[in-house]
């Protein structure tokens, strides 16, 4: 990881050839890449609440930014007397860089010393997002629950009797909503929805855009996926961490096991998207993998901390400088996240003559200035133009110290789990909201997954033309090595080495699922045969509840036995193939799962409960309609 984030910084500062070589470790400098069109989702659960930490991310028009958020219940006051609060995207970076799958191989100790394995990198990530007021009506059939400025937002929460009238109200009063959102709006307002809505303040653009927080009196969280389908690409990943005090599981939704050996391991898993798209598909396109579930005492263990005790704006606001705050800032352990740039170029603005100097090249010689031009050039213009460093402090207390400190708090506390659940979702999948439940009794996770690489060299050749790979449960592959491609190794997810669905799996190793498992409040995963039986066991699971058990003993009596292989290598065309190409062959779920519309809503006692829930939708459809 080093080594690429090394190269990454110095094939950039190459480009600014009058320019000093600028050492990585400045704000600007590129960061580990994660997958920009990710929905991500903290949820973190108490005893009766559950508090949203939500990334929300937009391009396009800032005036016609809108996001829309169905909840089952109003939020909840927060101890300041707020119902609101803004996080921070370093809450995220520090999630995905602790928790998303890795594989790593290594050489056989048997490997000949004369036959070199030059195939890939071997270690890689794999990566795969104001004053209150009090309810009132406004003669619209729209009841307005709170209003509150937060962070770059004007917030509103409401609730009204149909979907036509909480879009009417939403448009009316800037919120904008596609015509399409209208059905889907009316399905949350008639069962008894409330609708948190953000646009942003008149000087926000969406470069100030911040995760929003929620906390809302409900024991457990809930995805309302089905406003997404609006606009939603092809297999858009969705990445859901659950802070709890038990191991997480998809309670409506089937859960999938991915199967290793059609994993590119001498890639550092770039076609790992694919493999969970199709494995997915194999769980009839409603299923979650597990990525990571460990106690939170691991990310302790492994030193992964959200606050650091250094941290101190109120010594960063006595600053005058623009120089000294930005090495004070480092100095105390400050980040380039993307709040942290913005507030840069908020308060640190490149004078007019500088605008087309790239970021890294002048703000890396703000912090780090040189007596030659045109370094000296760029720190004489900011020395000449005013600097608020009481302000910036404020906003980097406010953005960025509160929420890690309030995330950190309860990662510390006693007896929590984290579970990393992840799964993509095509428009035409999005028939359900997924309902998540705990489970005590299922193993640890682990982000790492190893496997034993014997080269295999022809003739007197020292590079090996095939290698062994042997996976933790004992199964062997060989498959060929193709020529190096170091541009997996330094730029993974770019242009040189998109991380996209059409990456093709290792057809050699089999099916993408190595098992299809309905996960129940306790015991171990129940499997079942994905051929012909997932569409069924999806549809029965529309009814699944919190507290009961998901499949009836007479349902289970009723399904075939296992006999899935999944390292069974099928060929193309049959009703059991996979597209090693990335195509959608294998048959999905769909209609017979498709036709229910299981929801957050309120269920009876002893059921799940009016759930909180996130859509990430409008945005993206609000990207398309006006960027």
């Amino acid at each position: 990881m080093i080594r690429r984030l090394f190269a990454a910084c110095l094939t950039l500062t190459a480009l600014f050839v009058a320019v000093p070589a600028w050492a990585c470790g400045g704000f600007f400098c590129f960061q580990q890449p994660v997958d920009q069109s990710a929905e991500r989702i903290l949820y973190i659960v108490e005893d009766t609440a559950v508090t949203l930490q939500i990334q929300i991310s937009y391009t396009g028009n800032d005036a016609q930014f809108s996001w829309v958020l169905p909840l089952a219940k109003a939020p909840a006051q927060n101890p300041d007397g707020t119902y609101l609060n803004v996080g921070s995207d370093a809450i995220f970076t520090i999630l995905e860089q602790a928790t998303q799958p890795l594989f790593q191989y290594q050489l056989d100790p048997k490997a000949p010393t004369n036959c070199y394995l030059n195939g890939g990198c071997g270690f890689e990530d794999a990566g795969g997002t104001g004053g209150g007021g009090g309810p009132g009506t406004n003669g619209s059939g729209v009841t307005v629950v709170l209003q509150e400025n937060v962070g770059p937002y004007n917030a509103v929460v409401i609730q009204g009797s149909t979907g036509k009238d909480v879009a009417d109200w939403l448009n009316t009063n800037g919120y904008q909503q596609p015509d399409s959102a209208l059905p889907l709006l009316d399905t949350y307002a008639k069962q008894g929805n409330v609708f948190l809505a953000l646009r942003l303040q008149k000087d926000k653009t969406a470069g100030d855009l911040v995760p929003i927080v929620v906390k809302v009196a409900e024991p457990g969280p809930c995805l309302p996926i089905r406003l997404t389908q609006i606009a939603s690409q092809p297999d858009m990943p969705i990445v859901a961490w659950v802070l709890a005090g038990k191991r997480a599981i998809p309670k409506n939704f089937l859960h999938v096991v991915v199967n290793d050996a059609v994993v590119d391991w001498l890639n550092y898993g770039a076609n790992y998207k694919t493999v969970v798209s199709k494995a997915v598909d194999q769980g009839s396109g409603h299923a979650f993998t597990t990525e990571y579930a460990q106690p939170t005492t691991a990310l302790k263990t492994a030193g992964v901390t959200f606050a650091n005790p250094n941290w101190d704006t109120a010594k960063l606001a006595q600053l005058t400088d623009a120089t000294a705050f930005m090495q004070l800032m480092q100095a105390q352990g400050f980040t380039g996240t993307t709040i942290v740039r913005n507030l840069f170029v908020k308060y640190i603005p490149k004078p007019a003559k500088f605008t087309t100097v790239p970021d890294q090249e002048f703000y890396q010689c703000i912090q780090n200035p040189y007596n030659s031009a045109p370094c000296s050039d760029y720190v004489a213009a900011v020395k000449a133009q005013p600097f608020d460093a009481k302000s910036f402090a404020a906003d980097l207390q406010t953005l960025v110290v509160a929420p890690m400190q309030a995330v950190q708090a309860q990662f510390a506390a006693a007896g929590r789990y984290l579970t990393r659940l992840y799964t993509t979702m095509s428009p035409e999948e999005m028939t359900k909201d997924p309902i998540f439940a705990y489970n005590a009794d299922l193993p640890t996770v682990d982000r790492l997954h190893t496997a034993v690489a014997l080269p295999i060299c022809e003739g007197t050749q020292t590079s090996a033309t095939k290698v062994q790979l042997t996976f933790a449960d004992g199964h062997t592959l060989i498959e060929p090595v193709a020529a190096p491609n170091y541009n997996n190794c330094y730029y993974p997810g770019t242009a040189a080495n998109p991380t996209t669905s059409t990456q093709p799996i290792i057809a050699a190793g089999g099916q993408p699922a190595k098992e299809v498992q309905v996960l129940d409040e306790s015991g171990p995963p129940y499997d079942i045969q994905p051929l012909g039986t997932a569409d069924l066991v999806d549809a029965e699971l529309n009814n699944a509840k919190q507290g009961t058990p998901s499949l009836s003993d007479d349902f289970k009596k009723s399904l075939p036995p296992v006999t899935w292989d999944p390292y069974k290598v099928v060929q193309q065309g049959t009703s059991t193939d996979v597209d090693a190409g990335g195509g959608d062959v294998w048959p999905s779920a769909g209609t017979a799962a498709g036709t229910t519309t299981s929801s957050c809503q309120a269920t009876p006692a002893g059921g799940l409960g009016g759930l909180a829930g996130i859509v990430l939708a409008l945005a993206l459809v609000l990207r398309r309609r006006f960027a």
